[in-house]
């Protein structure tokens, strides 16, 4: 049976009217490969007069997908939050989102490989120049927060399944050198963008790392080096 993982939520909203016409919401345009700007016809909203019952048969006997938890992302700031609140405040919130059968009830939860957007600062697992072979790999800076987050959490759901997801590589795997990548903002000084040079701004969606076998491998290694020092027992017990 395939599985379907779940990590994350969205809301939508949608804006219902009181006329009993339909009327343009808003336009939309699509760009192909071929075609750009076309304009397609207007979206229409409708009022509650107008939007006809829907009847939606729910077959629970022909089971077509598997849900194996929902979660959310541990993260540095979060567990910096969470202790500014008293010890028993935090344990409270701690149990309403991790404790089986109360609350959330959260049983996967994502983990970054190095520093993402809700970091103290920016940090990676190596940052010795050239240490292909990852001898000064170090996990010290999560021994800080996203451990101490993690082993709370697993306090509450002893089965928590954790995933990580690579992040921030070590800025020598990177063509520019440096932590980022492109700037995004609309105040910029044309010359510098996050401080770079513009020769050393990657453009919009790339990450920078150096498409080299060399540095390819050496990241990869994150697993056995985890591995080699038993440090993958200090986030599941």
């Amino acid at each position: 049976m395939k599985s379907l993982y779940l990590y994350s939520f969205a809301g939508a909203l949608f804006s219902l009217f009181a006329s009993c016409t339909f009327q343009p919401r808003a336009e939309w345009v699509t760009t192909t490969d071929s075609i750009p700007w076309v304009k397609q016809p207007d979206i229409l909203s409708a009022s509650l007069d107008t939007i006809p019952n829907i009847d939606v048969t729910v077959c629970v006997d022909e089971p077509q997908q598997q849900i194996d938890g929902f979660g959310a992302c541990f993260n540095e700031l979060g567990w910096l939050s969470l202790n500014k609140l008293s010890p028993n405040e935090r344990e409270d919130i701690m149990q309403e989102l991790f404790f089986p059968d109360e609350g959330a009830n959260f049983t996967i939860c994502r983990m970054p490989v190095g520093a993402n957007d809700f970091s103290r600062d920016w940090y990676s697992y190596n940052e010795t120049d050239g240490d292909f072979a990852m001898e000064q790999f170090t996990v010290a800076n999560d021994l800080q927060t996203l451990i101490p987050f993690i082993r709370n959490a697993q306090k509450y759901q002893p089965e928590l399944r954790l995933w990580a997801s690579p992040w921030c590589p070590p800025s020598w795997m990177k063509y520019n050198k440096h932590y980022a990548s492109a700037y995004t903002g609309e105040n910029y000084d044309e010359k510098y963008r996050n401080g770079l040079p513009l020769d050393k701004v990657g453009r919009e969606g790339t990450d920078m790392f150096i498409q080299d076998s060399l540095y390819l491998r050496a990241y990869a290694l994150y697993q056995p080096v985890l591995q080699a020092h038993s440090i993958s027992t200090l986030l599941i017990d």
